[in-house]
């Protein structure tokens, strides 16, 4: 597992929204990411405190991205029905690029089910 360009944050207090939660019962990640959660818009940002994978048909490794093509968190390997499961809990949230959708991507196009868990911050209230 690698993680690339993160930004883990305790910036409180911010204005923030949510919590918010997503489920995704992804078949068609292959190929090109998908959005989970749509860009926040101007001066917000999308801040990650859980995430749960689990593979069900096949071996795959799966990839968290800020944005489409940069990836954030991953890969995490899944093993074939439902062998792999992973969660994680971020004690700081994993803070996304302002204005940037989160994403997801499977190195083969198999079935697997992604649980998330995040709010939707400003700039530090000064």
């Amino acid at each position: 597992m690698a993680i690339t360009t993160p930004t883990i944050v305790n910036e409180l207090p911010i204005a923030r929204s949510g919590p918010f939660s997503f489920n995704n019962d992804e078949d068609d990640a292959n190929g090109a990411a998908v959005a989970c959660v749509a860009a926040p818009g101007a001066g917000k940002a999308i801040y990650l405190t859980h995430i749960t994978i689990s593979g069900r048909l096949a071996d795959i490794a799966i990839t968290l991205r800020n944005g489409a093509t940069t990836v954030m968190f991953g890969p995490i390997q899944m093993q074939a029905d439902g062998g792999g499961n992973f969660s994680k809990d971020w004690k700081y949230p994993l803070k996304l690029t302002d204005n940037t959708a989160l994403y997801v991507y499977a190195s083969a196009a198999s079935a697997f089910t992604l649980y998330g868990e995040y709010y939707i911050g400003q700039a530090p209230i000064a």
